[in-house]
Parts: C-alpha cells; structure tokens; sequence
C-alpha cells in the first residue's frame, strides 16, 4: 500500500506498508509494518517477540524521529517478506509499537523501495572491488 503524505508541511514523501514474518525456534509471527528507509533496524512490539521465544541478545542506542534517544533490545530473528528469509538484527519495541522495516532488513533480503510506485523491488547486492585500495583483485 501507498500513500502520499507531507513531512513537516512541505516535503512530500510516500509511505510503504509490507506484511512480513518473523521466526524464531521453529514458530513465526505474521505482522503488517511500515518501511521506513531512514531506520537502522527492522522493529516488531515486544509482544510479538515473546509470542515466538525471540529474545534481546544485546542493547542499542537509537534515535528516534523526534530526536529522543532509547535504548532497545536487539535479537536476531529471521524475517521473511516476498518469500524471502535470512537472518537479521531485530530491535524489540514496546507492546504499542507499531512494527517497522528498516534498511538493514531491506539490504539483507535484497529489496529497495521504488519512490515512485512505492512498492519493493528486488535488487542485487553490493561489493565495491578492491585492488586499487588493497592490491589485490578480490
């Protein structure tokens, strides 16, 4: 789904909504979220987390939109949108939490955000060749 909406009065920008799985121990959670680009990690609410075992193996510091900075647990769970599934860094949220896919998420599983239609695209993965930089040809 895609919206236009306006940041801050003026800026349009668009708004992707995907529906995703998280797995962890063999079960899965189903959850609708949005896609936001500008975040690190995808995010899913603590229920959702303790519904399939995941639990925080480490904290990270993370800035919100408004500027305020929390700290969240961070597990790894495997994500499965479009029939594709690996394993990421999830940040558990609180129970109101609306979910969220970060860019994170979007490279692993190799998808990016078309700004125009607002839909996910596949797209390869990235190396930069370093010769010129290490001597090497890898």
């Amino acid at each position: 789904m895609f919206q236009g909406i306006f940041l801050n009065g003026w800026l349009p920008v668009g708004e992707t909504r995907v529906k995703f799985r998280v797995y962890s121990g063999g079960v899965f959670v189903e959850l609708e979220g949005l896609v936001d680009t500008g975040a690190t990690f995808t995010k899913i609410p603590r229920w959702a987390a303790s519904k399939i075992g995941l639990q925080a193996m480490y904290k990270a510091e993370v800035m919100l939109g408004d500027g305020r900075t929390v700290t969240r647990g961070l597990a790894y769970g495997e994500v499965e949108m479009e029939g594709i599934r690996r394993l990421v860094p999830v940040a558990i949220g609180g129970d109101e939490e609306m979910p969220v896919i970060g860019y994170t998420t979007l490279e692993i599983l190799g998808f990016k955000v078309n700004p125009v239609t607002g839909k996910l695209e596949r797209t390869p993965a990235i190396e930069l060749r370093c010769k010129h930089i290490l001597g090497s040809n890898i």
